[in-house]
């Protein structure tokens, strides 16, 4: 494999620990990717986060708090962070799930004449809707937009989060997916007294079914409502946030289980000594947690809105089903009264998922940083490299290059 020629990378991540969630984890494992090959690394998250990270100095940025979304901050634009980027003399800044404070990397980025490379990973537009801002959705997906198409290149983790992209005016997509650790993720964590636990008391002959997620209003985990009442089967909800108080009265009666947030190794032994997966939320521009569950052995349901649906292969793997309880609830049948289709979608699932390892897809970044280097060297040579809105002249210039390095486009 052969290295970019980045030395000092600027993360800039718009979540980061304590908070788990999708941006984080590819936020870390990058960290440590670029750790482990050689590169000297900053980070800059919302202020909750910790101020080292194995040996990486974290910047906390200012932040807020969001309206029914508690586990969330939103980082602030931030002079500090300017002047802390000149300090420190990146030779790319990579921004995860650009939302409020990024701008701040990106436009300094653009002065200093450095490559910016930004990952879309959070369906914020969406998002507005689904909070009950539908104005905000246009006004939201613009600003996203703008911070983006400031950036040499935009990464993208799946063809329907990339089609909807281009259709808005997006530049310079790029696909890069995420892996999963096959073998935290494995069905050999599977335990009889991991199995009694999910099933709290109930009868241990039922069908398994797991969601794991935070319980948010984007996520819709009532549309398991008609799952729960399923005879022979046994619901079992992981996770915590904003709306779980309304979930448990939404499910009372229906005797689902609700465990609150599993982490590390309870997680994997979760995943494993289940049945079934589960997964509602139409929103996801990917989907980590259900690759995961792929890894454990799990045939997966999941709702034909968003990129979920890219993960599964329908019949094989699991199904995709459209957004009503009732279809969940019939596709849980099917495995329910199928054992030996239950035993052949877990072989496949577990197949496709090894198939995916981060150690390949963080590689990835490699031919990504060498093209966002060589872009940003013809932007400055041509234009100066300093005005936003010039990138979109460069689209000639930029395939050429991008072709010769053996890429395709979005």
């Amino acid at each position: 494999m052969r290295l970019a020629p980045v030395k000092r990378v600027a993360i800039i991540t718009e979540a980061f620990l304590p908070k788990v969630d999708g941006v984080t984890k590819t936020a870390y494992l990058t960290m440590k990717y670029l750790q482990q090959t050689g590169r000297e690394v900053v980070v800059f998250a919302p202020d909750i986060a910790p101020e080292d990270m194995n040996g990486v100095r974290v910047h906390p940025m200012l932040s807020v708090g969001i309206p029914n979304v508690p586990e969330t901050r939103m980082g602030l634009p931030s002079p500090f962070m300017a002047r802390a980027l000149h300090e420190f003399k990146p030779d790319l800044i990579h921004l995860f799930s650009p939302a409020m404070m990024s701008v701040t990397g990106m436009a300094t980025g653009r002065h200093m004449k450095v490559p910016i490379v930004a990952n879309y990973q959070t369906d914020l537009p969406g998002y507005t809707i689904q909070y009950g801002f539908p104005f905000m959705e246009t006004i939201t997906r613009n600003w996203l937009r703008y911070i983006h198409n400031g950036c040499h290149l935009t990464l993208v983790p799946s063809k329907t989060t990339a089609d909807d992209l281009h259709l808005h005016g997006f530049k310079r997509l790029r696909p890069w997916g995420r892996g999963v650790d096959s073998e935290r993720f494995n069905p050999v964590h599977a335990t009889a007294e991991w199995r009694e636990f999910l099933l709290n008391g109930r009868d241990p002959n039922s069908l398994l079914c797991l969601y794991v997620g935070r319980l948010a209003t984007e996520k819709h985990v009532d549309l398991l409502l008609e799952v729960a009442r399923t005879p022979g089967v046994a619901l079992t909800i992981i996770g915590d946030g904003a709306e779980r108080d309304s979930l448990e009265s939404c499910f009372a009666g229906t005797n689902t289980h609700f465990t609150g947030y599993l982490l590390g190794d309870d997680l994997s032994a979760a995943f494993a000594s289940a049945d079934v997966f589960l997964f509602t939320g139409p929103n996801e521009t990917f989907g980590q947690v259900v690759q995961e569950a792929m890894a454990s052995g799990l045939p997966t349901i999941v709702t034909d809105k968003g990129a979920v649906k890219d993960l599964v292969v329908e019949g094989e793997s699991g199904f995709v089903v459209q957004d009503t309880q009732q279809a969940f609830a019939d596709a849980v049948l099917r495995l329910r009264d199928n054992p030996d289709l239950l035993h052949r979608m877990s072989q496949t699932a577990r197949q496709i998922a090894e198939s995916r390892p981060w150690e390949v897809v963080l590689s990835q970044l490699e031919d990504y940083y060498a093209e966002a280097v060589d872009v940003n060297e013809r932007f400055v040579r041509v234009f100066g490299g300093t005005d936003y809105y010039q990138l979109h002249k460069l689209p000639t210039l930029l395939m050429d290059s991008h072709q010769q390095r053996g890429g395709r486009w979005m």
